[in-house]
């Protein structure tokens, strides 16, 4: 269960949930302005500063002022060629460690160092 709350600038917040939409719009508008920094923009909106620098930087790198998705599943990495590969390399050297076995697929370029299954999921 969310919980809402003031910050510590007076703002309203609602815990877990995006900053609306009008107030990043407001906060790139500022940033755009010019010559008013993150800290003045933060403390005029009453919005954390951290809060106010991930949207800027956000926006800098996607041009995107939407919340990102909260939740959902991560794309399945362990598809059946990564698990027949890892097989191979269990069967061709058994004392194999579960973190070489990633560096392996990386290697072989079964995988990118993106989409390369986690330690945890190779041992699984």
């Amino acid at each position: 269960m969310s919980s809402s709350g003031i910050n510590q600038l007076g703002g309203n917040y609602v815990n877990g949930r995006p900053l609306a939409l009008d107030t990043r719009k407001e906060i790139i508008r500022l940033a755009k302005q010019g010559g008013v920094r993150p800290c003045d923009i933060s403390r005029q909106l009453r919005v954390s500063h951290g809060c106010v620098s991930k949207i800027l930087t956000r926006f800098e790198e996607t041009g995107d002022i939407k919340p990102g998705v909260i939740g959902g599943s991560k794309p399945k990495v362990a598809t059946p060629e990564v698990v027949n590969k890892i097989t191979e390399y269990k069967h061709a050297n058994p004392t194999m460690f579960a973190w070489e076995i990633r560096q392996q697929l990386i290697d072989d370029r079964v995988c990118l160092k993106d989409n390369v299954p986690s330690v945890s999921s190779i041992n699984r």
